[in-house]
This record gives structure tokens, C-alpha cells and sequence, in this order.
């Protein structure tokens, strides 16, 4: 006999309230591309400010050195004034991450699969 209010349904809302924000909510078969996406956001965002805080710089003779905003603002110095060199060195948002990679993901045309 089961007691009142002791249900399967109280128990997984017990389960998912003791997770906080960690639920799962795709599958493999059927993977959820917004929350993935935001995920990955999120590791690249905590990832960029962890280097940061560190004081890490690529190297000029690493192979990453091409993806530096760095490499282009030595090349051409006067392109860049000081409004604009402020605004390439910001850190960007997760939201801005989250919305680059949503618009990667979309014009590649991604199955969620590949996700």
C-alpha cells in the first residue's frame, strides 16, 4: 500500500528540485541544440575569463596567435583608435557567445545530432 503523497511523481520532482539546474532535457537521439549551445557558451566564457584573471597571452609563434585580435590590431595600428581597441579587448558576454554560436550552428545547418 503506498502512503499518500508518496507517488513516483513526488519523487522525481524531488529529484529534479535537488539538482538545481543540472536536468536533463535532450537525449541522444534527440539532443536540445539551445541548451548545448549554451553550455558550451558558458564553458568558453568561464574559460576566457580564467585566462584573463591568469594573465595568459598567446604567443606570436603559436598557431592560436591567428585567432588573436592582437595579431591584427599590430598589423595595422592606425585602424584601430582607442574607443575601438577598448571594445576588441572586452571580454565578451555569454549571451554574445551563446548568439555567435547560434548563428554558426544555424548558417552551417547543423543537424542537432551534430551537436
Amino acid at each position: 500500500m503506498e502512503t499518500p503523497g508518496t507517488d513516483d511523481t513526488d519523487d522525481r520532482m524531488r529529484l529534479a528540485q535537488t539538482m538545481n539546474s543540472m536536468s536533463a532535457t535532450s537525449t541522444i537521439s534527440k539532443p536540445d541544440v539551445e541548451s548545448i549551445i549554451q553550455a558550451v557558451a558558458t564553458i568558453i566564457h568561464s574559460q576566457m575569463i580564467e585566462d584573463q584573471t591568469a594573465g595568459n597571452e598567446i604567443d606570436e609563434d603559436s598557431e592560436l596567435f591567428f585567432f588573436s585580435e592582437e595579431k591584427y590590431i599590430k598589423e595595422k595600428p592606425e585602424s584601430f583608435d582607442e574607443k575601438r581597441l577598448e571594445l576588441l579587448r572586452e571580454t565578451p558576454k555569454v549571451e554574445n557567445i551563446n548568439e555567435f554560436m547560434k548563428a554558426l550552428y544555424d548558417c552551417a545547418q547543423f543537424s542537432p545530432e551534430c551537436c
